[in-house]
């Protein structure tokens, strides 16, 4: 008995003397390497053809090609896996990485160089990658290399403005090239109806959600391994949705990142300037008129809705349905839309189209006085809808009118066009 106390005794003497332990004192990266030569879009230059299944070196080895970006994507979600998207000012671009857990050595905000000594260039359907060669595609950087050509630079920042201000995504213009692989900001969008109160994704396969703004459809990518998978989706309401704009071949699509990319709508960022819808009086004393004057255009109540209309047509026909002339003052960030209707199958968009003039007053018909819009009509909803968003600034301050057209001239049936009418939003101040 006595042994073990006095062992006791000398135990908590040693540990008495012992120094404590501390945590060692953090310190932020610095990078000391050589400094930013190129950018993003020096890197997507060196792989001039998209979608050829083919890859680029970057650089040769004794070259010095390093591009200064921040880190704009997350795996915190589970949404994105083994890759992180960087952007500068010059746009995005992915760097694949066979690891997962990323964010918690480059979060977003993170200040990264690139040393691109090594590596390759290609894409995946038309996204770039960057990565090693594999296979004959782009593969993952080992983890065990990957700070040989990424560094970080101090701590990660979220006011950076690549950050703190994503590219805003408000009709069709700005779905391009240039802007893939950047984060980005939708707002105003709504979910299809027919997805109402389902998951953003399944448990057991990644699922598409498709939504709608200003006439203009992206598909929201979601994986079964997303943490936010279950969230419900409410058809009746506006989101602003955050996510990296991605391609798939010539579809859009956005990947949220963490829950947190899903928000309800701001209402201050559009005006409706127009509201135009039609009834019995449309074609008379409504203002609008017809060329020629055959009644292919024909108003119908039916199921709640009212509308005008231009049947199915077998044979070459050339209809316009022209509007009452419209005086809204500056039409710079003004859009127009058609709620509108019109399976087209088959048949030609070129079929169904809108122009503006500013020059038609009303009387004798001069097709030289219309000039189409560019680009125009590619949304086509099979039930009623916005179209895709007709962009107005070419007008400037005239006044205007607007004309559909129903131009069927080669040997498919077209479709029936319905239309509830016409609004016109200024997308900013």
């Amino acid at each position: 008995m006595k042994n073990r106390t006095l062992f006791a005794i000398i135990v908590c003497m040693v540990l008495a003397g012992c120094n404590r332990w501390e945590a060692p004192e953090f310190v932020a990266p610095v990078y000391d390497g050589p400094a930013a030569n190129k950018t993003i879009a020096d890197i997507k230059a060196m792989h001039p053809s998209l979608g050829t299944n083919t890859q680029d070196s970057i650089c040769r080895y004794d070259e010095q090609f390093i591009v200064k970006a921040v880190v704009v994507s997350s795996d915190e979600g589970g949404n994105c896996y083994k890759y992180l998207t960087i952007q500068d000012e010059t746009g995005g671009i992915e760097i694949a990485i066979d690891r997962s857990s990323l964010y918690n050595d480059y979060p977003v905000g993170q200040t990264v160089y690139l040393n691109c000594a090594g590596l390759i260039v290609g894409d995946y359907h038309n996204k770039y990658q960057v990565g090693w060669v594999y296979e004959g595609s782009v593969g993952r950087i080992a983890p065990i290399a990957l700070t040989r050509y990424l560094s970080k630079d101090g701590l990660p920042d979220p006011t950076n403005p690549l950050v703190a201000n994503p590219i805003e995504i408000k009709s069709v213009n700005d779905l391009t090239a240039e802007n893939v692989n950047c984060l980005v900001k939708i707002d105003g969008c709504r979910f299809s109806a027919a997805d109402d109160g389902l998951p953003l994704a399944n448990n057991d396969f990644s699922t598409d959600r498709v939504i709608t703004f200003n006439g203009t459809n992206v598909t929201v990518r979601t994986s079964s391994y997303a943490y936010f998978r279950n969230t419900l989706i409410d058809a009746s309401k506006e989101y602003c949705l955050y996510g990296i704009l991605s391609i798939y071949n010539k579809d859009y699509q956005l990947t949220l990142r963490t829950k947190d990319d899903i928000q309800m709508a701001s209402s201050s960022e559009q005006i409706v300037l127009a509201d135009m819808t039609f009834d019995e009086n449309s074609l008379t004393t409504g203002g609008w008129s017809q060329y020629p004057d055959n009644q292919s255009w024909k108003f119908q109540a039916y199921n709640g809705n009212n509308f005008l209309y231009h049947n199915t047509a077998n044979t070459a026909c050339d209809d316009w349905l022209i509007s009452p002339e419209m005086n809204l003052g500056n039409l710079s960030g003004v859009m127009l839309y058609l709620d509108h209707q019109n399976n087209v199958g088959g048949s030609p968009a070129t079929y169904y189209q809108v122009y503006y003039s500013t020059t038609y007053t009303g009387g004798a018909f001069n097709e030289d006085d219309w000039t189409a819009f560019n680009p125009n009509l590619n949304n086509f909803p099979s039930s009623f809808g916005l179209s895709n968003g007709l962009d107005l600034r070419a007008i400037g301050n005239q006044k205007f009118r607007i004309a559909l057209r129903y131009h069927k001239n080669g040997n498919i049936d077209g479709t029936r066009w319905a239309v509830r009418g016409v609004k016109v939003v200024k997308l900013e101040d």
